[in-house]
């Protein structure tokens, strides 16, 4: 007997197929006869060349590179943990060991302006440390959640939203801007649910002006711009 599903499956996948097929040819340059026919006389070559420029790069070669160029430390994350695949959880994130949200502020003070409301942000504590290095992956938007927003970080504790920490926040902060050259948060903020300063306050981190703002906000605070980043870890 066949399972149930499993016909759909296939169909799913023959489709699946058949678009990839024509994506691949509506994006290929236009070729001469002479140029076809050499590709179908050396399929072998041509296999090699499509794995060559289609393989998907393993995103901890990039972030071995990041460590390397920002912070001149030879690292590698071949053996790493990394959190299974979640849809729209696209950016992988390693925190090294040992590293503190005082350096990764610091790294930010090097590349743009900031402020922050508390000179020692190793203060706050965090649901996560890195007492030993880690992955999270986290969605891959310049925007906090949308899903989260109007929830406070008391609510996120209720529903068991894995809300990304202070460190975490601001490693992203880093990553992206030496990606791209550009910033998050740049119309709301991201709330760290996944820290607490000794007064029970949350930190907040967003692009406001021409600068990057480590604030604070109560745990009951509820507001559309200011939303919680979830974690898949």
């Amino acid at each position: 007997m066949k399972k149930h599903g499993t016909v759909p499956q296939k169909q799913d996948t023959t489709r699946q197929a058949l678009e990839f097929g024509a994506a691949l040819l509506k994006q290929a340059p236009h070729l001469t006869p002479e140029e076809m026919q050499y590709w179908i006389k050396n399929q072998s070559e041509l296999q090699a060349t499509l794995a060559k420029a289609l393989v998907i790069p393993d995103p901890r070669r990039e972030l071995e590179r990041f460590y390397l160029e920002v912070f001149g430390l030879t690292v590698d994350f071949s053996d790493l943990s990394i959190p299974e695949k979640k849809e729209g959880f696209n950016w992988l994130t390693v925190m090294l060991q040992g590293l503190t949200a005082n350096r990764l502020f610091d790294e930010c003070k090097k590349r743009f302006a900031v402020w922050r409301y508390t000179n020692d942000l190793n203060a706050i504590k965090s649901v996560r440390t890195t007492e030993k290095t880690y992955a999270i992956s986290v969605r891959d938007r310049i925007e906090a959640d949308e899903e989260n927003k109007n929830k406070s970080a008391n609510d996120c504790a209720k529903e068991g939203i894995n809300g990304i920490t202070l460190e975490e926040r601001l490693f992203l902060e880093v990553f992206y801007h030496w990606r791209t050259g550009k910033h998050l948060d740049i119309k709301n903020a991201t709330f760290c649910s996944g820290s607490r300063d000794s007064d029970g306050t949350v930190p907040c981190v967003r692009w406001h002006g021409d600068e990057m703002d480590v604030d604070y906000c109560r745990p009951g605070s509820a507001d559309g711009r200011l939303r919680a980043r979830a974690a898949v870890s």
